[in-house]
């Protein structure tokens, strides 16, 4: 595509017209038509101003195709995406199945008991260095790739809204039934060698693991669609872009908190003193309460916050 083709993209993706975009730059409409037109080019400085504007680079504004390039950007932001997703939900699960184990080998007689308090690091590093190369990862993409234009379509994100509030609620259900797994030691015998009561706080914080890491991805696929969020938060030229009367909706609403930070805040809390309080009091048996706590105020953080516009 030529320079003309793909300022004409760029200008109708963002929904703007002539009169508007010759507005921002500062020049006539007829200045901006010759340059669809192709029968003149802008300076330098203008070319830089419109590569700012739109968030591409100069070469793909002068040489490149901007059509197939942003086809390109969306693929990469959903794979990317999937990955982010991935590890998060993975991190949070390695650090819960932890404290299972060690709580597990706590039960347990000889060797086996003397490694309890060993078992738990190697799960904390591990969840550790995933969430460390998984944020750095995002935010390389997110420096790369600071504007996603939208590409989900209706039908999509119906999809999603419909089977989210199920997964959320699945994952709570999760979390709840682990409690009724306690009452199973009165019921059914422990394997040979293990305490009745670490062996079933074993299972109920495999069944947390599980829920937790339910409403984490649940959450973070929520996030994923939120493509207008993304831009807000990434893109410095999203202000801009706006009309004055969204600009002022923007402002009205951005001390709102959003559902994902909130939630990854719940999560990295209840961790922390869970990590400190076992280690500190030994109480690896009882702290693993925090978590059925912690998923289940994830869960209302999703279902209240993310309903607000």
């Amino acid at each position: 595509m030529s320079f003309g083709e793909n300022l004409q993209y760029y200008r109708k993706r963002e929904e703007i017209t002539q009169e508007q975009l010759a507005e921002r730059m500062e020049v006539s409409r007829q200045t901006i038509s010759k340059w669809e037109a192709g029968t003149s080019y802008p300076e330098m400085e203008k070319i830089m101003q419109l590569c700012d504007m739109f968030s591409c680079s100069m070469d793909t504004l002068l040489r490149k195709d901007a059509q197939a390039e942003v086809v390109e950007d969306s693929a990469q932001y959903e794979e990317h995406m999937k990955r982010f997703g991935k590890a998060v939900t993975a991190g949070v699960g390695i650090l819960i199945l932890g404290g299972a184990f060690s709580t597990l080998l706590e039960g347990m007689n000889g060797l086996w008991k003397a490694l309890q308090d060993i078992v738990m690091f190697p799960f904390l590093i591990v969840a550790v260095l995933t969430f460390v190369v998984a944020g750095i990862r995002h935010s390389d993409f997110t420096k790369r790739h600071p504007y996603i234009l939208p590409f989900y379509t209706e039908e999509e994100k119906e999809s999603f809204d419909r089977s989210f509030p199920i997964k959320i609620a699945a994952g709570i259900g999760i979390v709840l039934m682990s409690i009724v797994v306690d009452e199973l030691q009165k019921f059914l015998p422990a394997p040979a060698g293990v305490e009745a009561s670490a062996f079933y706080s074993f299972l109920m914080l495999l069944l947390i693991s599980a829920g937790v890491m339910l409403l984490v991805h649940s959450g973070m696929e929520k996030s994923k669609y939120n493509i207008e969020e993304y831009n807000k938060e990434h893109d410095p030229l999203y202000r801009e872009r706006l009309t004055p009367e969204q600009q002022r909706i923007l402002d009205e609403e951005s001390h709102m908190p959003l559902a994902a930070k909130w939630s990854a805040c719940i999560m990295i809390v209840t961790t922390a003193v869970y990590l400190l309080w076992s280690l500190l009091q030994n109480a690896w048996q009882i702290s693993w309460v925090l978590f059925p706590v912690g998923g289940l105020f994830c869960g209302i953080a999703y279902i209240l916050l993310g309903q607000k516009k």
